[in-house]
């Protein structure tokens, strides 16, 4: 079989015209028409990364607002990352080492359970893991509300009456508690996963978050002090809040009267440079 070349176009041809019909198109003819033979530029098989790709019916508006919770576990831990970079607190570190172990755990029992997704899901297996048991997206942020409502009460008090330490901390729950609920019923309602699915990665999670505290900080703490003193652990800024009580109060503090001095000591410079007025 001859396959035609660019240099085997006649000089005359005529421009070859944009389907639409509006313009023509520059005579660069080589990809048009020195073709490849079959199969070697078979397009390749691309996925979509899950946790990123949500579907939803057109129209449908209670589908697209609970697609947007089905992504806030991804958008969780970009924010997490953004906190990681700028915090580079070791107790921060380890919560997002939890979602990993996480991931692991979730991974291997799909394998185990081997359950599929609910039946509309699987006409669109191209794009989603067949097997659905237990939820990754329920399992994950059940993970990190439950971890970050016990890190609330019992790391973060605010000064003030217990009464109305109470009623943050209850609220902030009480929030977190409801949006991981609505990541769940998400995934049921897209078709993504059936009700056990979410309700046993939902438990799986809470238990996790629960776990992972407590080796976190009654574990893993005691060798804190010896990780932090490291050359590489003080070249990356790696610091440890937890001995600090209180310590959404006590940045707050430190910030606020940091920020206070520099604007004083800039306003001093600035009146410094005002040249004196000359009688």
């Amino acid at each position: 079989m001859h396959y035609v070349t660019a240099d085997e176009v006649p000089m005359n041809m005529p421009p070859i015209l944009v389907p639409n019909g509006s313009s023509t198109l520059k005579p660069a003819y080589k990809h048009l028409v020195d073709f490849h033979p079959p199969g070697v530029l078979s397009d390749p098989i691309y996925r979509p990364l899950s946790i990123t790709f949500i579907e939803y019916q057109e129209g449908d508006k209670l589908g697209f607002f609970l697609a947007w919770f089905s992504m806030l576990p991804f958008i969780y831990i970009v924010s997490l990352c953004t906190l990681i970079l700028f915090r580079r607190d070791i107790q921060t570190i380890m919560y997002f080492g939890g979602f990993f172990v996480s991931g692991i755990i979730n991974h291997y029992l799909k394998i185990v359970f081997k359950q599929q997704r609910p039946e509309r899901t699987r006409d669109r297996m191209d794009f989603y893991e067949i097997y659905g048991m237990p939820s990754a997206h329920a399992q994950s942020f059940f993970y990190f509300m439950t971890y970050l409502a016990i890190f609330v009460i019992l790391k973060s008090q605010m000064p003030g009456s217990p009464n109305i330490r109470s009623i943050r901390h209850r609220f902030f729950v009480i929030v977190q508690f409801i949006a991981a609920i609505l990541v769940a019923y998400s995934r049921v309602y897209l078709y993504y996963h059936t009700i056990a699915q979410v309700v046993v990665g939902g438990v799986l999670g809470t238990i996790l978050g629960c776990i992972w505290y407590y080796f976190v900080n009654y574990q893993f703490i005691k060798y804190v002090p010896f990780i932090i003193d490291r050359p590489l652990a003080k070249y990356l800024l790696i610091r440890d809040y937890s001995p600090i009580p209180h310590i959404i109060h006590f940045q707050y503090e430190s910030e606020y009267s940091e920020a206070k001095r520099c604007r004083e000591r800039y306003a001093n410079y600035m009146k410094d440079q005002t040249p004196s007025d000359i009688p």
